[in-house]
């Protein structure tokens, strides 16, 4: 008992240096980021964005208000919302995302367009490999100048975003990805106080797993976020398109890009997310990601029949496994440091588990906002606290999947 209580501590400690040492070496590559260049927009490629909709009438309309404002001044880019046959089966829907949109002024703009998956079942993927199609049966430019860019329907991407992108495009001549991590305060001045340490936590894990890993070494391990998510058109026809036999894509498309030793290009500018509103959503949330993440070996498995396998998507499976443990039993152990003291009494051990998990709190979810967006580092401090406590509930979305037994969208 003592002892797993010290490997804990342990744990913790490094962790902490190993993510201070990596901010550290972050924050000096950072600053050659930051150089902008001067860039001449042509007709030489194509940007198509894809919103896939399911249940999306409350927030569709404002998010494509702000694609409308963002790319006011920029060429080479259409917007596709990708709706969805099923919704007219579901018997609770007065309208469907689909009826909502034909309403819509906004669609005479030449830019915007409805796609509408003409079957009633499939899941995000399949949307978005309709669309894929359709959209490729229309282009004349070779799929080597063509992107996809896959935003949710409340995304609200910087307006720097497209720009940026552009420049990406031009400077790496071509590449095959490119994400664009995100925040999730797009609603934080409403959530409660356990919901923005949620928001914080999950922001915290984008910058430091996707943005600052990505940006040290291709060494480190990098995600690819469904929303955000710039890939071209050869390279996703090639590999079959979105997978759909997992329920999150991005989760599989993250193990084939690592197998394949293909390299990840990340934006400075952020894509804008909400939270979830309440603790229940936020679990269901979890446990649709961790249902995928927590099936690693099935996902190498499938990758294996179609590619050779290597020694980075081995090590990516390592990461996934070592992942899907932390997530499970990280808060478990913590509240063990805290229970066991206290049991025998030793209030010396409990003073440092205390000073130990707030040290990790702040380096591991806190540091990385003050390192990528100062200004934003400020705002969200002073839920500090709340951050703390919403830690400690992180492992139930992973346990309430075990009951999961279909895909449930997030309520908005």
């Amino acid at each position: 008992m003592l002892n797993l209580f010290f490997i804990i501590i342990f744990i913790e400690l490094f962790t902490i240096l190993y993510n201070l040492i990596k901010f550290f070496i972050y924050k000096i590559k950072y600053k050659f980021n930051l150089k902008i260049t001067n860039f001449q927009y042509d007709n030489d490629f194509q940007i198509n964005v894809l919103i896939p909709c399911y249940k999306e009438t409350k927030v569709i309309h404002k998010t494509l208000e702000h694609f409308k404002d963002i790319l006011q001044h920029i060429k080479n880019i259409d917007v596709y919302v990708i709706t969805t046959e099923k919704e007219k089966y579901e018997n609770s829907i007065v309208q469907t995302t689909y009826e909502h949109l034909l309403e819509l002024e906004l669609f005479n703009d030449s830019r915007f367009h409805i796609l509408n998956y003409p079957k009633i079942t499939g899941i995000m993927a399949d949307q978005l490999n309709y669309a894929i199609d359709e959209i490729l049966k229309l282009e004349t430019l070779p799929k080597d100048k063509i992107y996809f860019s896959i935003y949710n329907a409340d995304s609200r991407p910087d307006k720097s975003t497209f720009i940026e992108l552009f420049q990406k495009i031009r400077q790496n001549n071509f590449p095959k990805i490119i994400q664009q991590y995100s925040n999730y305060f797009l609603n934080y001045n409403s959530l409660g106080f356990i919901m923005k340490g949620f928001s914080i936590y999950q922001t915290a894990f984008e910058f430091r797993n996707g943005l600052i890993n990505n940006n040290i070494s291709n060494f480190l391990y990098s995600h690819v976020v469904g929303h955000g998510l710039t890939i071209r058109a050869d390279y996703i026809t090639n590999i079959g398109k979105f997978n759909s036999k997992f329920w999150c894509e991005d989760i599989y498309l993250t193990g084939l890009i690592h197998n394949n030793k293909e390299k990840i290009l990340s934006l400075n500018s952020l894509d804008n997310a909400e939270t979830p509103d309440t603790l229940r959503l936020q679990i269901i949330q979890n446990a649709v990601w961790f249902k995928t993440a927590s099936h690693h070996f099935n996902i190498f498995k499938d990758i294996r029949k179609y590619y050779s396998t290597s020694l980075k998507g081995f090590i990516w499976l390592c990461h996934e496994l070592r992942a899907t443990l932390v997530w499970v039993f990280m808060p478990i152990f913590i509240i063990y440091t805290f229970i066991y003291p206290i049991l025998i009494h030793n209030y010396v051990f409990l003073f440092l588990s205390v000073c130990t998990y707030l040290a990790f709190i702040f380096i591991n979810y806190f540091l990385n906002l003050f390192i990528v967006n100062r200004r934003r580092f400020y705002i969200y401090i002073k839920n500090y606290f709340s951050t703390c406590i919403s830690v400690l509930f992180t492992g139930i979305g992973p346990l309430y999947s075990l009951f999961l037994k279909q895909k449930v969208k997030t309520e908005r």
